[in-house]
């Protein structure tokens, strides 16, 4: 509520008033790198250097000077749409203010009968 009687259109809990496509100027994540929620994320700038970036991009650089963070760690810690923070990283890695590490491949699933042979074998023993 605002003092003068008129009622204020947002609340105080709301948090930030920046929609996310703000934030990344209406663009969506980028197929251009293989980015999702454990990939690894490390600084190799300065922030020092990262004066021009915008602030969210500067505590991106900051954060991942310290040590590797996953994309999903980062971003739990600037409150971001996953899908902000992956075009941000982006941005970036595109700049050559970060490299990222992909995770592994996943694994083919197990035989299932390879494990119920080791099973019935330890069941023997």
């Amino acid at each position: 509520m605002i003092m003068d009687g008129s009622e204020s259109w947002f609340d105080e809990d709301a948090g930030p008033l920046v929609r996310p496509f703000a934030m990344t100027r209406g663009r969506a994540p980028s197929t251009r790198y293989e980015l999702n929620m454990i990939t690894l994320v490390v600084a190799v700038r300065s922030d020092a250097d990262a004066v021009t970036l915008d602030r969210e991009s500067a505590e991106i650089v900051r954060m991942c000077q310290q040590r590797p963070l996953s994309v999903a760690e980062i971003s739990a810690r600037l409150n971001l749409l996953l899908a902000v923070s992956k075009v941000l990283i982006g941005d970036l890695i595109e700049q050559e203010y970060l490299i990222f590490q992909a995770p592994p491949p996943p694994v083919e699933t197990p035989d299932m009968d390879l494990l119920q042979a080791v099973l019935n074998g330890l069941r023997d023993l």
